[in-house]
């Protein structure tokens, strides 16, 4: 199978030759920094280059924001409409933001299976506050609310757009929303909140998604227990990083939801512990690895205390779990 054929079949639950080998977050600067001095090749310009010298499998990601380029920095925070409509020259752009060729290459890539491609938007609990503020965003459902639903409206506009505008280069293998909307008791707002807020943008878009085909996920940290009923309820497929340290739980969500896609889960806190504790992890995840529809990664980015042999150790027992059957 190629890294394409093995997606598709994998999250419509059916049989693979084996898992992915896939990070799908890219690593922070930190632990890259210490990794160059534990013999990984400086020459490597970019994460793809690092993925490929680690025998990762291909998954190309573009991540486009709602902010155009010349948007003014530092990012100051909004508090009306008009701050609002001051700053909507540099929001928003007419223009695809993505680079063209990069994308062209994405897309030749996946037709010839080499590559699974995902795109990843701004979601609408994610976008307004990073106009916001934390604190004035959670603020706002009670207080700014004109103006949440006034960002949610031009930012659906714009996704919808930058969806139609990506497919013509290729259409995604999955699309992934940050979110980031639950911490480690659980979700930020309530369900009522999201019903109003977010649930009436996400109606807009998910279900064209899907009807290209496209798997839907989104990316949030924290504890999503709660969560993902609410997620499925707007037609989600699935849910990454799935945080270990937050208290999720992959096995009870299989039980609770047998066909949620879930992409994560590893606890990176396990990595620089040795071989011994990464077998554990991978034995507490494995049921869910054998039942499909899971690709099994690290939960967040791996953090600077890992080593580049710990990273070897754990990608070589990553890709002996891989080839498990159910």
């Amino acid at each position: 199978m190629n890294s394409r054929e093995r997606f598709i079949n994998l999250m419509s639950f059916k049989p693979v030759d084996r898992l992915p080998v896939v990070e799908w977050a890219t690593w922070w600067d930190k632990t890259l920094e210490r990794w160059k001095t534990e013999g990984l090749p400086s020459e490597l310009k970019d994460s793809w280059e690092i993925r490929e010298y680690l025998g990762l499998d291909s998954y190309r990601q573009e991540w486009v924001s709602f902010l155009a380029k010349d948007f003014p920095r530092p990012l100051k925070h909004i508090h009306n409409l008009d701050e609002y409509n001051k700053i909507l020259p540099f929001m928003f752009p007419k223009e695809p933001v993505f680079d063209l060729k990069t994308a062209e290459k994405y897309g030749n890539e996946q037709r010839r299976g080499d590559s699974v491609v995902w795109l990843q938007l701004d979601g609408f609990f994610w976008g307004p506050r990073k106009m916001l503020g934390i604190e004035d965003h959670l603020c706002a459902f009670y207080d700014n609310f004109e103006l949440m639903k006034r960002i949610n409206e031009d930012l659906v506009e714009y996704n919808l757009r930058v969806l139609d505008d990506y497919c013509k280069f290729a259409v995604p293998d999955f699309l992934v929303f940050a979110e980031d909307m639950s911490y480690n008791h659980g979700p930020m707002i309530s369900k009522e909140l999201f019903d109003e807020f977010l649930a009436p943008y996400y109606g807009r878009i998910v279900p064209l998604a899907r009807k290209r085909g496209i798997k839907v996920f989104v990316d949030t940290d924290g504890l999503v227990h709660d969560l993902v009923p609410w997620f499925l309820e707007s037609g989600f497929d699935g849910f990454l990083p799935l945080e270990r340290m937050a208290g999720v739980d992959i096995n009870l969500l299989r039980q609770r939801h047998p066909k949620l896609l879930m992409i994560g889960a590893f606890d990176k806190t396990a990595m620089h512990l040795g071989e011994a504790a990464i077998r554990k992890e991978f034995e507490r995840i494995l049921p869910v690895m054998r039942s499909g529809g899971y690709i099994p990664s690290v939960d967040h980015q791996t953090p600077p205390g890992v080593s580049l042999a710990d990273y070897k150790l754990y990608l070589r027992l990553l890709k002996e779990y891989a080839s498990v059957r159910g």
